[in-house]
């Protein structure tokens, strides 16, 4: 199948589809083939929820301690 004929048969499946899911997917990897770091909200919120994690169970660094550490170079 050529390039404008895959085009069009993907256009005609996009306008008749009501499923969301389907949509965001889409969007997604358009977003994604641009070279941006967009992520869903669902992303965001499950890194936050594991930075909180990291730093609950004392995995971090601090400020003054990266400071410092660049201080020696």
């Amino acid at each position: 199948m050529n390039i404008q004929a895959e085009k069009l048969e993907l256009m005609e499946m996009l306008l008749k589809t009501e499923n969301e899911a389907v949509l965001k997917k889409i969007r997604s990897i358009f977003a994604s083939s641009k070279g941006s770091p967009r992520i869903t909200i669902e992303q965001y919120n499950k890194e936050i929820e594991a930075a909180e994690n990291r730093i609950k169970g004392g995995k971090f660094v601090r400020h003054e301690d990266v400071l410092r550490e660049s201080e020696k170079w």
